[in-house]
């Protein structure tokens, strides 16, 4: 039977997922492609086996040399998937195709085993580098919780060319926990805990985020923590359990176990490495302690790590009489979100510096929370009594808020104050410029804008405004986020190969019907000679021929031993081998 015509009925069986997978892997190109022949055709060339043996490492290749010079060998459970999902050999176990074969044996002739590994050695009196180092993670947890926050209201945009803008970076260089850590690799990050997600080249947060700000600060790193692992793959997770040294013999490693290439997953190893320096998991290349139990399942021994380097949470702040606020250690979520509101964020790190201001307050006020409400939280928060002014700020501009009051009025907002020098304050001012208002009647504004965006600028410029709806009745103010326009996500190579496949399929045909009008139409167009078996009302007959048309189920060809044209049904032909 044709390796071709084997393989193809292998690849109908297979799932959606597999047959993408062994596309990705594979095949360069695959516009081409039109059915599952076309397909067992591609995965037969050269360069498609050799991008398959090529991820396999030294040990199993050597196997598979074995295998294709003697037709046995001695394979282990990886080999034997191998064969099954990447090679897709035969069915019969533990076989290959001759053009793997042939692949296979030029590939791996210079090949010969390696010499055995030395056992990585930890590095004793390590301790303490790894506590700075889970320390250090903990900071950049905390970073990333500020990240996510900016982007929350204010979405990225990731240039073509790839990074950020100048702009963009400059805004969130404050948040990094240190100038060698980028903006970038915190997304990275956000991205892999699933709070972040990147949508036609936008950044933005995903409905995940407000879960994630209320867990506990150990919890979100073992969230992280725990997307890395499951990241990592078979492949992946294997290499980094082999060497402690995760720079230069880590790579000399793979030259000797890869030795056909490994750029198919530098890539992902390198944003893997930088993504477990940035958790703690390793520290200037070197595994740590809690990298270790990551690798080997131990979760049990990473949660001890974890809890042995997190402080406690603060019971108590420090209202001082500069509007400022200390918090020695991390807050529990539900005060952290309070004081953020509340503050915005002077210092961050394990220990916390806030500033109260108007526009904090105004927000909780616009939010619901009254002024004695936002003095009770804070009271209960504070090491000793709230300074006198830090009072009084409170209760002043919660006896301001809502003079100034933002409706929405038949497709226009309207602006009204109970102050008019107020209203007319707001009206001069240029900072307010973009907002298009305009006098309607002698206490009123009106604009085309749409009220949320009305309602923050007006905020954001410490005005004591409120949120109404039609019937005067006070309304939490809506999270106004920047405006962009999503396109939809181009639809994968690979997922438009399978459909394309799935489509191709003809129930009525059977895989040998199919076979053998594709070898027909082959030979129409190359004007190759074949041998064709014909079933006849008195048996089977061979007939060499030449191919002149084929269309409608019938093949019109030149018989070469008599000369004779004939017209063959194609339902009648049984077998076809070149002449």
């Amino acid at each position: 039977m044709s390796s071709s015509l084997e393989l193809s009925k292998r690849l109908r069986a297979l799932t959606d997922e597999q047959l993408s997978e062994l596309a990705s892997t594979r095949l360069t190109n695959s516009t081409s492609i039109k059915d599952y022949f076309d397909l067992a055709d591609a995965l037969l060339t050269e360069d498609s086996i050799l991008s398959a043996v090529r991820r396999l490492p030294l040990e199993q290749l050597l196997q598979l040399r074995e295998l294709a010079s003697t037709g046995k060998t001695t394979a282990g459970a990886q080999l034997t998937s191998a064969l099954e999902h990447s090679l897709l050999g035969p069915e019969a176990q533990l076989a290959l195709y001759p053009e793997v074969s042939a692949v296979l044996l030029s590939a791996t002739e210079k090949l010969s085993p390696a010499k055995a590994d030395k056992p990585s050695k930890v590095v004793k009196g390590s301790e303490l580098r790894d506590a700075a180092a889970l320390e250090t993670a903990l900071s950049a947890i905390t970073s990333l919780d500020e990240l996510a926050r900016s982007i929350e209201s204010h979405h990225v945009k990731e240039l073509a060319r790839g990074g950020l803008s100048a702009q963009d970076s400059q805004r969130l260089a404050p948040l990094m926990p240190s100038a060698e850590i980028t903006p970038t690799a915190l997304l990275a990050l956000g991205k892999l805990s699933g709070i972040l997600a990147k949508n036609s080249g936008w950044w933005m947060a995903t409905e995940k985020l407000d879960d994630w700000l209320h867990l506990p600060l150990a919890e979100r790193w073992l969230a992280v923590t725990t997307a890395w692992s499951a990241s990592l793959g078979t492949d992946l997770h294997a290499i980094l359990s082999t060497e402690s040294n995760w720079g230069p013999e880590l790579h000399a490693w793979l030259e000797v176990h890869y030795p056909l290439g490994h750029d198919w997953l530098d890539a992902d190893l390198r944003d893997r490495l930088s993504d477990a320096e940035l958790l703690g998991l390793s520290s200037a290349g070197s595994v740590t302690a809690v990298g270790r139990s990551v690798l080997a399942g131990d979760w049990k021994a990473v949660n001890a790590a974890i809890a042995a380097v997190v402080p406690p949470f603060a019971e108590h702040v420090f209202v001082q009489h500069d509007f400022t606020v200390v918090a020695p250690g991390p807050l529990t979520p539900t005060d952290d979100v309070f004081m953020r509101q509340l503050c915005v964020v002077e210092s961050r790190g394990l220990a916390t510096t806030f500033r109260i201001t108007a526009q904090g307050t105004n927000h909780l006020l616009a939010q619901g929370t009254s002024a004695a409400q936002i003095l009770e939280h804070l009271t209960s928060l504070a090491a000793t009594d709230i300074p006198q002014a830090v009072s009084y700020f409170i209760t002043d501009l919660g006896e301001r808020f809502g003079t100034i009051r933002v409706r929405e009025v038949s497709g226009h907002t309207v602006v009204k104050a109970s102050d008019l020098l107020v209203l007319r304050t707001i009206n001069a001012d240029h900072a307010l410029n973009s907002l298009g208002l305009r006098p309607v009647s002698e206490d009123s504004l009106q604009t085309a804008i749409s009220a949320g965006i009305v309602l923050n600028a007006l905020l954001d410029a410490k005005y004591p405004a409120q949120l109404e709806d039609a019937n005067g009745t006070i309304i939490a103010a809506p999270v106004h986020r920047r405006s962009i326009e999503l396109q939809p996500e181009p639809v994968s190579p690979h997922v438009a190969l399978v459909q394309r496949l799935r489509g191709s399929r003809e129930a009525a045909t059977t895989d040998d019907a199919t076979w053998i009008a594709r070898q027909l139409d082959v030979a129409v167009r190359e004007k190759s000679i074949l041998i064709v078996t014909v079933s006849m009302p008195d048996g089977e007959r061979e007939f060499t021929i030449e191919p002149k048309g084929f269309s409608n189920g019938r093949l019109r060809c030149l018989d070469r031993t008599t000369e004779v044209e004939r017209t063959l049904p194609a339902s009648h032909i049984t077998a076809v081998r070149p002449g």
